[in-house]
Formats: structure tokens, C-alpha cells, sequence
């Protein structure tokens, strides 16, 4: 039986056609067979209808799309909260899901990232006899082939351990190929052959997406693709070359300044997004969205992404980014108690987008790779360049040893990422376990009589794992599981 099954170009072009105002052009109506890849004018449409697939697609209300494994990689490290009761996140924050593989999550995490791989395959195996400019189909392949990277290192690190933990073993099924209903179920490939993958892919559309000048920041580019061997590259413990094709990646894109910080992190605009995707309010799924779980501003929603109180405590008083936390002592405020971190806000219309790259990100990652490497110069310029946007001062170079650097780098991914999807990923390339310690703050609220109430500030409240043990690094319990579906149906894996 099919172990995968592409989308079909009709459904792809009825998705690209929505709002064209965002998007590049599209032709109307749907088209099938040969005819979706006949000329690259319909194969852009399908670029972007598998881009908005990716990202708005959703099985149910706490499926946003690839939002959803965003949300759930920061839901299973240790800097988020999940409020206790409230719909979304919270089997997954308790380590049940996706563990579960039966789960709808797992389904949904499984099949729609090879939907967006068999559809790029599709692309591949299909753009060079496309009516169209050599040009068109350069840039047409590049972005395909940038996409099944991205899809496949995701994966991978989605489901087996960290390459450096053990290059060899199985990693996801490899499909380079458009699949059909006779087609042959793959095995796991090794994690080494999916890296091998990623950056084969991701080298090959470098070259073919020079001179790609995108309209919208969500088609993958140049720097894009570099950005994306940067973490690829760090994953493999690759240091050099991750600093290299980080620090290219996000020229042009320089750190934003400090004000900037608080608008929300809505709109790909912002002079450090790389990487984004831009939605109207008629794209955004409601509360099946990013903005629906993370953004606790409103007064109505699901407001279910908290910050822990610890996490706070890792931000020096002049640190910009500290005056987004909000511990809530209105008694009647429905969050009373909890710590409000306001880093994303939804615009007003609803229409708030989506960040998938910035360069404080590649900055974190130029820094990390050069202080391994004991560049240690570099390493204090590279993290100082940061620093000082985030209104704190740049650290004296000499001022900690290369043990500590690599420590305050990797403390500032935390700071600077939270809510980004990186919590997870980080834990399982550094081999560390989930930390969870209960909150012991307190917040006073004066009474009116002039008492003084005294309501703890909450914090983690999901201390083990399922079964009842501590947290360990290496746990099957970080992994997301291959769903029952795909266990049935795929006799080789």
C-alpha cells in the first residue's frame, strides 16, 4: 500500500488562489495531471499552495499547520508553561502526545510533512520539461528543493536522536521520487543518509536560487538555504561550516533595535526576519492558529502558552525583552496568578504572521560554532552584536573561558528563541535533559482594607515523565512517534 500520498495539483492551485495579494500569481481554477506541471507559471502556483499547505493546513483545532510542531517543541522543553486545563498543548507538554502514536497529532505531524516532500518531488521530477525561462525554472527547482530539505530536517530531528549521539541509526523513510498508489513502501533510512540528503538538496539549491529576487519573505531564497545548512550543520556538530553559512545567511538582515523588540513578532517586515509567512486575517485559521495558543494578550482565546517563572530570572534587569513579562495580579483576570510573556501579539485583524527565520538566530549560531571551535574573538562578536541590540552591554572578550562562553551562548538561544520551536530541538543536539523546577514566587495584591493576598506565581506543574520517571536526556519520551497508520500500512519500517 501508498505509505504517503501527495497532494493533488488541483487542491494546491485552489489553495494558491486565495489571496493573491499576499502571494504571486496563480492561475484560477483547478488543474491535474500533466497540466499542473505544464508550464512554471502553474508549478509557481504550486510552490505556493505547498508553502500554504505547510503552514495552515490542520486536521483540527490545535493542528495550525506546521505551527503546531512549533508549539510543541516549546511545549516540551522547559522555559514554556502550559496552563493546566486549558485546550491545545497540554498532553504534549505532559510528554503523551505526539508520543502517542495514535494519536490524531501524530497522524497529522507525520502525513503533512510528506505531503509537502512528495509534492516537491513532484516539482523536481517535472520543471525542467515545464513551458517557461530557464531562469523560472532554476529559481522553481531551487525553492522545491529547499522545501524537502527543510521537511526532511525537521523530520529527522523529530524522530531519532541527534546525529551526534548516533550517526547510524534509523532515521525516517527516504523519498526523493514522486510516489503513486504502486508505489514501494521505504525503510528508515539512517540519520546520516537524511543529513546527506538535506545538504546534497540544500548545496544544490544554493546555486540554483542565485539571482532569485522573492516578492514575499515566504518563498525559501539564498540566504533562505544557507540559513538552513547553518542548522543542519551545527546539528552535525559541522562547526565550521555552520559559521560560515550563518554569518551569510543573515547579511542584509541586520538585528533589530531595541524598540522594535515589543511589536509583537507579527509581521515580516521586521528587519531581521529571514524567513516568514505572511497570512490575511481570512488565511489565519482563528483559534486553530500559532497567535491562537501563544499570544495571551486578548481578553478571550485559549491563552494557553505561559512562561515559567524561572525562565524570567535568566534576563538581567536591562534587558529589553524583560519588560514583556507580566506577572497577573488582577483578581479578576482569568490568568490571575500566571506570568504572561507578551514576545508575540496578534494584530488586531487577526492576520498575524509567522516567523520561521531571523538572524539572531544565525547570529546565536555563528557565536555557538566559533566559541567550539575556541575563536573566541569571534565567538564575543558574534554574541556582543546581539547583546547590544537587546539593550545590554557587549561582554569584555577574555571576560569568561570557552566552556563559559558556550554556556551564555546557549543560555541567550533560550532567551532570545523562546517560542521559536527550538526548545526541544536544542535539548535533544546537546544530549540534556528537560529542567523543570516548581515555581516558589509569590505575587502581593493589597486588599482593600490594606491586607496583603498572597497568590503564588505558577509555574511547571508536569515535573516527570508519563510513566512516572525523571527526566533523562536521550528519552524516547522528546521523540515523536511514527503513527499507527503508517505502522500498518508500511510493512518495512
Amino acid at each position: 500500500m501508498k505509505p504517503i500520498i501527495g497532494l493533488s495539483a488541483g487542491i494546491l492551485l485552489l489553495l494558491a488562489s486565495c489571496k493573491k495579494s499576499f502571494f504571486e500569481t496563480s492561475p484560477s481554477g483547478s488543474l491535474t495531471g500533466k497540466e499542473a506541471y505544464s508550464s512554471t507559471k502553474n508549478i509557481d502556483a504550486l510552490v505556493n499552495g505547498t508553502i500554504r499547505y505547510q503552514m495552515e493546513s490542520s486536521t483540527s483545532q490545535d493542528n495550525p499547520g506546521y505551527s503546531a510542531i512549533i508549539l510543541s517543541q516549546e511545549a516540551m522543553g522547559g522555559d514554556a508553561v502550559l496552563r493546566d486545563g486549558v485546550y491545545g498543548f497540554l498532553t504534549t507538554y505532559g510528554f503523551r502526545d505526539p508520543f502517542d502514536y495514535t494519536t490524531r497529532r501524530a497522524l497529522f505531524f507525520w502525513t503533512f510533512q510528506y505531503k509537502v516532500i512528495d509534492n516537491a518531488n513532484n516539482i523536481i521530477a517535472n520543471v525542467d520539461a515545464a513551458q517557461g525561462t530557464d531562469a523560472e525554472k532554476r529559481y522553481l527547482k531551487g525553492q522545491a528543493l529547499a522545501l524537502r530539505a527543510w521537511s526532511y530536517l525537521n523530520l529527522v530531528r523529530q524522530y531519532q536522536f541527534t546525529y551526534a549521539k548516533d550517526r547510524n541509526a534509523k532515521g525516517v523513510p527516504l523519498y526523493t521520487t514522486p510516489t503513486d498508489p504502486a508505489s514501494q513502501p521505504k525503510p528508515r533510512a539512517t540519520v546520516a543518509a537524511i543529513y546527506d540528503q538535506v545538504i546534497a538538496d540544500l548545496r544544490e539549491a544554493d546555486g540554483l536560487l542565485q539571482g532569485f529576487n522573492r516578492t514575499v519573505k515566504n518563498r525559501p531564497d539564498q540566504k533562505v538555504v544557507r540559513g538552513l545548512l547553518a542548522r543542519a550543520f551545527l546539528t552535525q556538530e559541522n562547526w565550521d561550516s555552520a559559521a560560515v553559512r550563518a554569518k551569510q545567511a543573515r547579511q542584509g538582515y541586520p538585528i533589530m533595535q531595541p524598540e522594535e523588540y515589543s511589536k509583537g513578532f507579527n509581521d515580516v517586515s521586521n528587519v531581521e526576519w529571514i524567513w516568514g509567512h505572511p497570512q490575511a486575517a481570512d488565511q489565519n485559521l482563528g483559534g486553530a492558529s500559532y497567535f491562537g495558543y501563544i499570544d495571551v494578550t486578548p481578553a478571550t482565546g485559549y491563552r494557553s502558552v505561559m512562561a515559567d517563572p524561572h525562565f524570567r530570572q535568566l534576563f538581567a534587569d536591562a534587558d529589553v525583552r524583560k519588560s514583556l513579562f507580566r506577572p497577573v495580579a488582577d483578581t479578576t483576570n482569568p490568568l490571575l496568578g500566571w506570568l504572561m510573556y507578551t514576545k508575540f501579539v496578534n494584530k488586531p485583524d487577526q492576520s498575524g504572521h509567522i516567523v520561521l527565520m531571523r538572524s539572531s538566530e544565525m547570529a546565536l549560531i555563528e557565536a555557538e560554532a566559533r566559541a567550539r571551535l575556541t575563536e573566541l574573538p569571534a565567538a564575543f562578536a558574534a554574541l556582543n552584536e546581539l547583546r547590544v541590540k537587546r539593550s545590554l552591554p557587549a561582554l569584555p572578550e577574555g571576560s569568561l573561558t570557552k566552556d563559559q562562553l558556550v554556556e551564555e551562548i546557549l543560555l541567550e538561544r533560550r532567551r532570545e528563541l523562546w517560542g521559536e520551536g527550538f526548545a526541544l530541538p536544542d535539548l535533544l543536539r546537546l544530549q540534556r535533559p528537560v529542567v523543570r523546577t516548581p515555581s516558589t514566587e509569590v505575587l502581593d495584591i493589597p486588599r482593600q482594607d490594606g491586607s496583603i493576598r498572597k497568590v503564588p506565581l505558577k509555574g511547571h506543574h508536569q515535573l516527570k515523565f508519563p510513566d512516572g520517571s525523571n527526566f533523562t536526556p536521550n528519552s524516547a519520551y522528546l521523540l515523536f512517534s511514527i503513527p499507527l497508520n503508517e505502522v500498518n500500512t508500511n510493512p518495512n519500517l
